[in-house]
């Protein structure tokens, strides 16, 4: 029989013993495990009637489920829509209860009139919990008012979080973590088990490489691993990583990106390099030594096209941290409570690859409709805005934020107060020595020798350019150059500057604005003092309404 047919075999065999308190599965030093337990436990016995549990993983909930019934001494039923009741035996053994009594509604009944205590646990029941179905909510109201004997316990299972808001005054909400590297290994064990094959104890690396995966998407990695070596060691760490990058791609929230800029790649920015480089350092084991609390993050404003979102990219690839970007635009879900679901998976999936580094790229567009939330979306947007804000403040795990901004006043101004991030830097438009510098690193990428151009001549006729519109115009050039048979030369890439309108003379009047601003309330990315932006043309060119100034009553320039 070979290593697929083994896989099938046993896996109609399993149960769920894997994440059962107690048994020969037994958790160990997992220390988040044992304190969701505890939790769940101090609740029953404080005689809570009905407890949600919120988790994707139906084999760890039906796990603590066996685990009350042990402590509690009570016999334990699992309901779902698809198999009806069945009696959960402590060994992982079914047997039917009430097979055809697939509807919710008609389960609570009989738990209201039975007489035999016991423990309900309800597997994904959050279809049924909407307006729609209000009888069945009132009576979910109903059961948490059950008398204290005989000893009833509902269980109700479902992915997400976010309750009804008839049930959620009155049923406590237990969210259950990711599996931290202890749980991970468990399931690595045991799929070498399930598959006859050999799991090496010391390939940390193999588990790290599955971090912030449920159990269920573990299980089929690490499987495909066995398959393809036929053995569970460091050599599956690629094909689990790879497997990881899809699922979390596929959630439509969050991209996992392999970062390979270097410092080097960026131009100018001395004082935030110096500054990320000091964080980098707090990581470090010392750091908690001498008192020092993990990092929280950055929050970069400035110009477009100067550098914010390849800076987040290097400090991943400098600390040799996983990093993950978070759209926040595709948080907002159509579906009631879908929104604040989202950005709780997300944040989860963060913390459970910590360390790592976390990048919001342009969080403004957003959060920008956050004073509105209210009339426009019914507080979608501020509960988002709230839930990531809390978790910014209270989180433990050593996540570092890089959020990017380019319009400040688009910003919710809960966002910018101290506590949220470390610090908050201004990224101006570079001067003339960072222009000469981003210039020779944009030539050597074109492998062409800075040598050979004018580059102090360059930089000096771009002034009021970005990093973006500089390579921009060694682009153009390129394409000059390659167009009349020759080899690029500075003529090219000085032709493609004079024809170029950079963005500081389109948006001149928001950009000095924004320094204004910056000027008090932030810190210069560089140390160097920025230049003045270039002169306007006597015969201004139309502005869009968009690249007019904020504010309609400021005098105009003279």
């Amino acid at each position: 029989m070979g290593l697929e047919m083994r896989a099938i075999a046993r896996r109609d065999n399993r149960t769920s013993v894997l994440a059962m308190p107690g048994t020969q599965f037994e958790w160990g030093a997992t220390q988040t495990m044992s304190d969701i337990f505890k939790k769940l436990l101090r609740l029953a016995k404080a005689q809570a009637r009905t407890i949600h549990i919120a988790s994707y993983e139906w084999e760890r909930v039906q796990g603590f489920a066996l685990g009350l019934s042990r402590d509690l001494d009570l016999p334990l039923r699992v309901w779902s829509a698809a198999r009806g009741v069945e009696v959960l035996h402590s060994d992982g053994r079914r047997e039917p209860d009430e097979p055809d009594n697939h509807d919710p509604l008609e389960v609570l009944k009989h738990i209201d009139a039975n007489e035999q205590p016991g423990i309900w646990l309800l597997e994904d029941v959050h279809p049924y919990l909407s307006s729609e179905h209000h009888q069945l909510l009132r009576w979910i109201r109903q059961m948490c008012r059950m008398p204290e004997s005989p000893r009833k316990l509902i269980l109700l299972s479902t992915p997400g979080t976010s309750l009804h808001p008839d049930l959620c005054k009155e049923i406590p909400t237990v969210d259950v973590p990711l599996p931290d590297s202890s749980d991970l290994s468990t399931e690595c064990r045991r799929v070498a088990t399930d598959l006859d094959t050999n799991f090496t104890e010391s390939s940390e690396a193999l588990i790290e490489a599955a971090r912030g995966l449920t159990v269920m998407e573990a299980r089929l990695a690490f499987a495909q691993a066995a398959v393809e070596n036929g053995r569970l060691d460091d050599a599956g760490v690629a094909l689990v990583a790879s497997e990881k990058e899809r699922i979390i791609r596929q959630s439509g929230v969050l991209e996992y990106y392999h970062a390979s800029e270097q410092w080097g790649d960026i131009g100018g920015l001395e004082s935030l390099k110096k500054w990320l480089d000091q964080r980098g350092r707090g990581f470090r084991q010392g750091a908690r030594n001498f008192g020092l609390e993990a990092p929280k993050g950055v929050l970069m404003l400035g110009v477009q096209g100067c550098g914010k979102s390849l800076l987040a990219k290097a400090v991943a690839a400098k600390w040799q941290f996983p990093l993950l970007r978070l759209d926040v635009g595709k948080v907002y879900a159509g579906i009631v409570g879908e929104s604040e679901a989202n950005i709780r998976k997300a944040l989860q999936v963060a913390q459970a690859l910590a360390p790592c580094v976390l990048w919001m790229d342009e969080i403004e567009k957003g959060l920008s409709g956050v004073d509105s939330s209210s009339q426009t979306d019914s507080g979608t947007s501020a509960r988002v805005l709230g839930t990531l804000l809390t978790w910014m403040q209270e989180k433990k795990e050593p996540v570092f934020v890089v959020a990017t901004a380019n319009r400040v006043e688009l910003l919710p101004p809960e966002l910018l107060r101290k506590g949220r991030f470390d610090e908050i830097f201004f990224v101006d438009l570079p001067t003339e020595a960072s222009r000469q510098e981003i210039l020779n690193i944009h030539l050597r990428r074109k492998q062409r020798k800075p040598e050979e151009f004018d580059i102090p001549m360059l930089a000096q006729a771009s002034a009021g350019f970005s990093g973006a519109e500089l390579e921009e115009a060694i682009r153009e050039g390129m394409f000059d150059a390659f167009s009349d048979n020759e080899e690029v030369k500075t003529k090219h890439i000085l032709t493609a500057i004079k024809s170029t309108y950079p963005l500081s003379r389109t948006m001149r009047e928001p950009i000095e604005g924004l320094r204004k601003w910056a000027k008090v309330r932030a810190r210069a990315a560089s140390n160097e003092a920025p230049e003045d932006l270039p002169a306007a043309d006597s015969t201004p060119a139309p502005q869009l309404k968009q690249e007019k100034a904020l504010n309609p009553f400021v005098p105009p320039a003279k």
